[in-house]
């Protein structure tokens, strides 16, 4: 057991939680073109369009409510339209990180138990890396993996970069389709801390499997890891 994995956004701390609050003002913004569910659906339309093309974090997030505005709009954006899209995204970007309760403690208890912990994430480089730092957690990971996309294949050139094996990865995370699912079907180990805000796009069945485990907290996952510690 080389490395522990953690994702970060809404596992570390809190995050789909500021996308609902943008969405709830991109809805406000256009309420003269057209209904609240109109428009976020819409707006996940573009969402799954763009990011393919553009990966993800706030900024093709910034693309897929001005392809939705032009839509909705008639196909002309109107200057009041893009800056208030243009301030929902900048607050979307520097909103206050939350780190979620008992995080630092558990992270600081693995690491005294010497296992080495890193971050895997997906996302715009630039703004997970400024959360990462804005987190005060560096302290106790080795390093931070900002990943492209988070399928089967990334997962194995992960586990090819850190020299283990798939049945030596253990990842922890809150998104059944970027943390679980994936990890589950190369044969390695996923740790599942739901979290009661799950974005459409991360929407997906819980897979069985005698390597999945359920953690309704990051402090439960200390007595899960020590177990998979005495795994052949």
């Amino acid at each position: 057991m080389a490395y522990i994995f953690f994702d970060a956004d809404d596992t570390l701390w809190e995050n789909e939680q500021y996308f609902r609050d943008a969405e709830a003002q991109f809805a406000h913004l256009l309420h003269e073109d057209a209904d609240a569910q109109a428009i976020q659906k819409m707006l996940w339309a573009k969402q799954e369009e763009n990011i393919p093309l553009f990966g993800y974090g706030s900024k093709t997030y910034m693309l897929g409510m001005t392809d939705a505005a032009l839509d909705l709009c008639g196909g002309v954006l109107r200057e009041d339209i893009y800056k208030g899209i243009k301030k929902i995204i900048t607050d979307l970007a520097f909103h206050h990180l939350e780190i979620f309760p008992a995080v630092k403690e558990t992270l600081a208890l693995l690491k005294e138990k010497g296992y080495k912990l890193a971050v895997a994430t997906k996302g715009d480089l630039t703004e997970q890396m400024n959360k990462f730092r804005e987190s005060g957690l560096a302290e106790f990971f080795h390093h931070i993996e900002v990943m492209e996309n988070k399928k089967e294949i990334n997962y194995l050139e992960l586990c090819q970069k850190y020299d283990i094996q798939p049945d030596e990865l253990i990842m922890i995370g809150n998104s059944v389709k970027s943390d679980i699912a994936p990890v589950i079907a190369i044969g390695g180990y996923a740790i599942y801390i739901p979290h009661e805000i799950v974005w459409e796009h991360e929407f997906a069945p819980l897979p069985t499997s005698d390597r999945l485990f359920i953690a309704e907290n990051i402090e439960k996952t200390v007595e899960i890891i020590e177990k998979l510690k005495k795994l052949p």
